[in-house]
């Protein structure tokens, strides 16, 4: 197997290359220097180096800064893709894609499936809606994820060590709900995916279970042995530039009737994460 690994360098792609290369697999990963995928010239000649299938995990994901750069956002998130599933289609590849459960709009009270409406609230949400559209234009496949962390990158529970052991003051968010999901699990289940040549199409893949950012807060310093309190506090007590979905639980029963395996709980999960931090 040969990927071309787009984004090989952030917080998901990291463990995506390391779990490629675990399988045996051949991995080529230009970085943000060799390739610009807002360019379709450059996208376009890495054609030559595509193998059986193209995976994107760059994005542009600076959600409330989206706000204020919309047409940097849709570049990144929904064009620059547009770019990566023609360069696939014309060498031949298969085409993965990562997008967001910012894509809906958080009015459910039952998990989303991959057949619900959607319906993003911002910037960053339309950017990786057009996205998807592009990726399935070019018979893509597409995984919706959510509340991502992983040890290669600024994340959730990074800050909120990182602020405890500070000794600063924490106030969480405690009515937002979703389904925190650690990259090196998703990277698995990413690889399963391609493993079993998925047809193209829409699949949502996350952790298995759903918290409020509170109880992910509280779950990730008991995970480092960290004694600290933490405030639940309401969204409308912390305002931000862009709107979040207040349920954006994602259904994964798709990707498990497929024969693919779950994700770890969030407990052990989060174990791994703080000994990976180090």
């Amino acid at each position: 197997m040969k990927i071309l690994l787009i984004g090989g360098y952030g917080m998901l792609g990291t463990d995506l290359r390391e779990e490629f290369v675990r399988r045996g697999w051949e991995v080529i990963a230009p970085t943000l220097e060799e390739l610009d995928i807002t360019d379709p010239v450059q996208v376009a000649g890495c054609a030559e180096m595509a193998g059986e299938w193209v995976v994107n995990a760059a994005a542009y994901t600076a959600v409330d800064k989206a706000e204020s750069e919309p047409d940097e956002a849709m570049m990144v998130n929904g064009l620059a893709v547009g770019y990566l599933g023609q360069m696939a289609a014309m060498a031949g590849s298969k085409f993965l894609h990562i997008s967001t459960d910012f894509v809906f709009d958080g009015t459910k009270t039952e998990p989303y499936t991959e057949d619900d409406a959607t319906n993003p609230l911002g910037e960053y949400g339309r950017s990786k809606l057009v996205g998807e559209e592009q990726a399935l234009a070019h018979a893509g496949v597409v995984v919706r994820t959510a509340w991502l962390f992983g040890p290669n990158g600024g994340s959730f529970p990074r800050t909120m060590i990182r602020v405890a052991r500070e000794g600063k003051p924490l106030r969480v968010v405690a009515d937002q709900t979703g389904c925190p999901t650690y990259t090196a699990d998703l990277a698995r289940v990413i690889a399963d995916l391609i493993a079993k040549i998925a047809y193209p199409g829409v699949y949502h893949a996350v952790g298995p279970d759903t918290m409020t950012w509170h109880e992910f807060a509280c779950r990730t310093l008991s995970a480092a042995g960290i004694d600290y309190e933490i405030a639940p506090i309401s969204t409308a007590e912390y305002p931000t530039p862009a709107k979040r979905p207040a349920y954006s639980v994602l259904s994964s029963a798709k990707i498990e009737a497929m024969g693919i395996a779950p994700m770890r709980p969030i407990d052990e999960a989060l174990a791994e994460f703080v000994s990976r931090l180090g």
